[in-house]
């Protein structure tokens, strides 16, 4: 038997994806992540855990479908990191079915079995601060919109309504996860209007594909304005969000990692290089490509996570790249397996001593405010920092105050709240005892930090004690006279006086 440059390369990089979905799982496990989104949607999952309806018991300005898939995941492991835990490894799940599917893309439509796996391994970076094992929209939105592709791909090459009906529901779920998604499902409703106008896809196929996606969406608005909540979704959803980009004016646009580069700019190559000639799914892959790279580098990418799904599709022309030059050349498989290679070796090496000291600092703060805490207890997150998993809040704006509540009182949402008097009449449990800054005008380039809310060294004195953590402070004893008990009639936690 022979083993050429191609097949053994092809060993190679299967190894890597291996490698990479063992090294995720594994981060989650023993390193975890402090990141302040996966904390807000994993409170927000456990509020709706518990019966909340969104927008109208509690304050999001997200679409409210990752919520709902991790509401299990996280009532089952309620007053626990482990639910951290369990929904970042849903996430990585998630990811990895993102890599099956643009290597089925390649296997079935694109170019075959080691532009695939190629396609895959670029897109399975394995770097913490890239997003892959957080529990964020933005991967949910991506696995959505590369499967949404894959099927209407199969629509056009089978023509059974059956895959254009799932690549609908499935773009459908990529908005319900992020409301970002809709710039780039407009351009792909491009896409469906010229595969229309070519009679590549029935008008009555589309038609009958489009109503189901159609009734659920407009279901849940009908759910919304039942629960007197659909202005509210609105202004959170859509009008709040058309500020955020105002927010981060001197800081708008970042770009992409260095890994990150690499599939890019392959894809580029492959634009000039191999699009012209090559079949209409190729074709359909670049356009897509091009209208994301458009979106991400000329309109709003403040983070990184915010390229999730531009990677993905970079990757997946970067394979089309990867595959036509091993065609003429087999020994250059070699050299994207070495890049691999090291790759691997560097992800390996950077987490060799990543293994935490304990649940206390796994997940930033957020283990340490658990364990003092029970849950009949307030908490308050403080300023840029976020902690608050299974404990009740203050505010209907709970999160991110200096920013959320700035924008929603300046758009007339809800004004902001006098924090001060609601710990008064609350008695949090732990609260941040620094000033909470108007990020707002800090963001926008104003000279100077202005703060909106303010904790008075009065009341700091009179209730709290610091905990030397984090500017952290906790509610006295003497102000603490409660004991905390199940009531099964309303299937809370509720205080009662002890005396």
């Amino acid at each position: 038997m022979t083993f050429s440059p191609k097949k053994i390369s092809t060993v190679i990089i299967g190894l890597y994806l291996i490698f990479c979905a063992a090294l995720l799982y594994w981060v989650v496990v023993f390193s975890g992540s402090g990141d302040g989104d996966t904390l807000e949607h994993v409170h927000t999952s456990w509020l709706v855990w518990h019966g909340k309806i969104p927008y109208k018991d509690f304050f999001q300005h997200h679409n409210p479908l990752l919520w709902y898939v991790g509401a299990p995941f996280v009532g089952y492991y309620e007053y626990s990191l482990r639910a951290v835990d369990a929904v970042n490894m849903l996430t990585v799940t998630v990811f990895l079915l993102t890599l099956f599917f643009i290597y089925r893309l390649h296997k079935d439509f694109l170019t075959g079995r080691f532009g695939g796996l190629a396609a895959a391994a670029f897109c399975a970076l394995p770097q913490e601060s890239l997003y892959n094992k957080d529990f964020k929209p933005d991967n949910f939105m991506a696995f959505s919109l590369i499967a949404g592709i894959y099927f209407l791909f199969r629509y056009v090459r089978d023509r059974k309504i059956g895959s254009l009906a799932l690549s609908y529901l499935l773009f459908l779920a990529a908005f319900m996860f992020t409301q970002k998604a809709a710039l780039i499902i407009i351009c792909i409703g491009l896409i469906v209007l010229w595969l229309l106008q070519t009679r590549r896809i029935s008008w009555n196929d589309c038609l009958y594909a489009a109503l189901l996606p159609v009734l659920l969406y407009f279901a849940f608005l009908a759910f919304l304005y039942h629960e007197d909540s659909l202005t509210m979704y609105i202004k959170a959803n859509f009008e709040l969000n058309s500020h955020i980009p105002d927010v981060f004016y001197t800081r708008r646009f970042i770009h992409p990692s260095y890994e990150m580069s690499v599939p890019i700019l392959l894809a580029i190559f492959a634009l000039v290089r191999y699009v012209y000639g090559a079949n209409i799914y190729i074709k359909l892959a670049a356009a897509i490509f091009v209208a994301e790279y458009i979106i991400r580098m000329y309109y709003f990418t403040p983070f990184v996570y915010y390229f999730a799904f531009l990677h993905a599709v970079a990757s997946v022309l970067a394979g089309v790249a990867a595959d036509r030059l091993v065609q003429k050349r087999q020994w250059i498989a070699l050299a994207f397996a070495g890049y691999f290679i090291v790759l691997g070796g560097i992800y390996a090496n950077i987490y060799r001593q990543r293994i935490t000291v304990g649940d206390d600092y796994k997940y930033g703060a957020a283990g340490f405010v658990l364990r003092l805490t029970n849950p009949c207890d307030y908490v308050v997150n403080g300023y840029r920092i976020g902690y608050n998993l299974f404990n009740k809040d203050i505010d209907f704006i709970w999160n991110l105050k200096g920013q959320i509540d700035v924008i929603a009182a300046t758009i007339g949402i809800r004004p902001t709240a006098d924090l001060e008097t609601l710990i008064r009449q609350y008695r949090p449990k732990i609260i941040y005892g620094k000033n909470y800054y108007d990020t707002y005008r800090e963001y926008r380039g104003d000279i100077g930090k202005y703060p909106i809310h303010w904790i008075s060294a009065h009341l700091l004195e009179e209730m709290y004690l610091p905990l030397n953590r984090d500017d952290l402070y906790i509610l006295k004893p003497e102000y603490q006279s409660y004991d905390c008990r199940y009531n099964p009639r309303t299937k809370t936690y509720e205080y009662r006086d002890k005396h």
